[in-house]
């Protein structure tokens, strides 16, 4: 059922189709010269339009793309300079040999330090601190001998406390390695204010033995890192910062890409990241310094709100453009279809009988000269409207005279038995055989009103034909048919091969020395008839050869007369029957006789063939 039901809906949408289709067909001309041209118009503007859009939003995105690596490079590098700074901060413990002998000696607690021990913590603190460094918020020194810890904030008072290094989370981090190490960010209390800071810290260790002796912190405030940012980028809103670990450092932004995310974008590069139904221009750099990653990210929908104007306005001169092109050309059509429409209501008035019509000319291009053929053909259509009248009436008339005559034919039939009668009584068998071919000869030709009989018919009128010739000429003519069997039964035009024998006789035989053989042959060739009738006469020079050749193709009807039923007509009449593939050809040389040959096709008759050799 299921099955029966797709077809049925398969079918109806064919059908659907098909009477669309047969409904754009059914368009006048210009609706489909006006419709196709604004296809062909609409069509390559609205593609290059696009490519125009497209490559400007491309080149826009590029550009802007390659501009936003430039700021994440430079902003890399003044933060990658900062932090430069602050690794040499961290490395001013190698510079005082007081607080590096401080560090060396011997475990001692915060109550036991003496005066001056407290005075280089003090000296060292302000060494650090000078110079206005106030992006230095704050500075811890953890002793690792004696478990000290100097702790000392801007603007605030230092304090010694007992802390182990080693319970601090950083230490692992920090331990292992003997550079700056970034701790993260962390809220620090001071002056009863909470700030954010970021830490840094560096392992110390002793000069001479390589020993670990401390451990210097070193806070920074975290406005510091939007201050250097703001001072180079524009987009402060859409910058932040990670570490190599995808850890955020800095981040202005409300919304960020996911932690996996974030670890992709690692060394340099540029991207459209799609953020919800929001997509951004991402341009990320990694420093070789730090391992830090600077990510900027601007929405493509602010990157390409020019773009939008610039596609509106191309799209508006398309439309512009495109309305002038359909009525110029619906103008241009209308021009062109117009006359055609002018004949068309012209050619219905002749259909209906109307001739007097004639379409003005105005041009010589294709439609001024179909107009002149039109009136040509109108024309000649009422001069043949005037001779088909004329040859109705001459055709009544001729029937009225066979009308009248029709008591001749059997006046000759009863004349030529009583004469037949009268020679057989009186012995004479040459008249007697003479009047019953030539009463023959007058059936076939007066009593049939067929105009195609089966060949074997011909070829009986054709050798009663030459009976009465061969007892005319005492014999001097011989006589041969060799037709083959299978052709007698196809139909041939009547009085097809009467006339060419007569010529034989009178041009070819008679204006010889009077003797000679015509021999009728017959075969079948590439599914074709072939008819041969030679003789051995005078034949004909090649002048007169070509003359008949040429008039052959003279298509001219011939007025009525002894040469009406000749070769000319009976080639006329086999290629008018049959096609101008089909005719009668002509080969002859003088005094060696003439062959004329007759192409005919193979049309089957009702009649049955008669085996036809003598």
């Amino acid at each position: 059922m299921r099955k029966r039901s797709l077809i049925r809906i398969f079918k109806s949408s064919k059908i659907r189709m098909q009477n669309k289709l047969q409904l754009i067909k059914d368009l006048p001309i210009a609706m489909k010269l006006i419709v196709l041209s604004a296809i062909f118009i609409a069509v390559p503007l609205g593609i290059a339009s696009y490519l125009t859009f497209t490559s400007y939003s491309e080149s826009i995105q590029k550009n802007t793309g390659k501009y936003q690596m430039d700021v994440v490079k430079e902003l890399t590098a003044n933060i990658d300079t900062y932090l430069n700074e602050l690794n040499l901060l961290t490395l001013l413990p190698y510079q005082s040999p007081q607080i590096m002998k401080y560090l060396e000696v011997g475990e001692q607690t915060s109550a036991s330090l003496s005066f001056n021990d407290r005075v280089t913590i003090e000296d060292f603190a302000k060494r650090v601190f000078a110079n206005g460094r106030v992006d230095i918020s704050g500075l811890t020194l953890f002793r690792t001998r004696g478990g000290n810890t100097y702790t000392a904030m801007s603007e605030e008072q230092a304090n010694y406390l007992p802390r182990e290094v080693k319970n601090e989370v950083w230490y692992n981090k920090v331990s292992q390695t003997g550079k700056m190490v970034y701790l993260g960010t962390f809220s620090k209390n001071g002056m009863g204010i909470t700030n954010q800071v970021y830490s840094f810290a560096r392992k110390i260790r002793s000069v001479d033995t390589g020993a670990v002796l401390a451990y210097l912190v070193l806070d920074v405030d975290r406005n510091i890192i939007r201050n250097k940012i703001e001072a180079i980028s524009n987009d402060k809103k859409n910058i932040m910062i990670v570490d190599n670990e995808g850890s955020m450092i800095y981040k202005s932004m409300v919304s960020s890409p996911d932690a996996n995310q974030i670890k992709q974008f690692k060394g340099m590069g540029t991207v459209v990241y799609k953020q919800d139904n929001d997509s951004e221009l991402v341009s990320y750099y990694t420093s070789p310094l730090t391992g830090w990653t600077m990510i900027e990210m601007v929405p493509l929908a602010v990157l390409l709100q020019d773009t939008v104007y610039v596609r509106n306005y191309i799209i508006g001169i398309g439309a512009v453009c495109l309305l002038l092109a359909i009525i110029i050309f619906t103008l241009f059509a209308l021009r062109i279809t117009n006359p055609i429409s002018e004949l068309r209501n012209l050619m219905k008035k002749v259909v209906i009988g109307d001739l007097a019509v004639s379409i003005p000319i105005h041009s010589r291009d294709e439609i001024g000269q179909l107009s002149q053929s039109f009136n040509i053909m109108v024309s000649k259509l009422s001069d043949l409207g005037y001779r088909l009248y004329e040859s109705e009436i001459r055709e009544k008339n001729a029937q009225i005279s066979a009308l009248q005559s029709q008591i001749n034919p059997h006046f000759l039939y009863n004349t030529l038995g009583s004469i037949s009668m009268y020679a057989e009584i009186q012995g004479n068998k040459e008249v007697v055989k003479m009047t019953n071919h030539l009463s023959k000869l007058l059936r076939y030709s007066i009593n049939s009103h067929q105009s195609q009989v089966p060949l074997h018919m011909e070829i009986e009128h054709v050798t009663g034909y030459m009976a009465i010739q061969q007892i005319r000429f005492e014999d001097k003519i011989k006589f041969h048919v060799r037709i083959e069997p299978e052709l007698l039964s196809y139909s041939v035009i009547r009085f097809i091969l009467q006339p060419i024998v007569e010529n034989a006789i009178v041009h070819g035989i008679d204006k010889g020395n009077g003797y000679g053989t015509i021999s009728l042959i017959g075969k079948k060739q590439d599914n074709h008839m072939l008819i041969q009738i030679q003789d051995d006469g005078a034949g004909m020079s090649a002048g007169h050869l070509q003359s008949l050749h040429d008039r052959k193709f003279q298509m001219t009807t011939t007025e009525e007369g002894t040469g009406g039923t000749g070769l000319m007509n009976v080639h006329r009449r086999i290629a008018l029957r049959y096609g101008n593939q089909y005719g009668v050809t002509i080969e002859s040389n003088l005094k060696q006789g003439t062959t004329i040959t007759l192409t005919l096709p193979l049309i089957e008759s009702h009649h049955e063939g008669r085996n036809m050799d003598a």
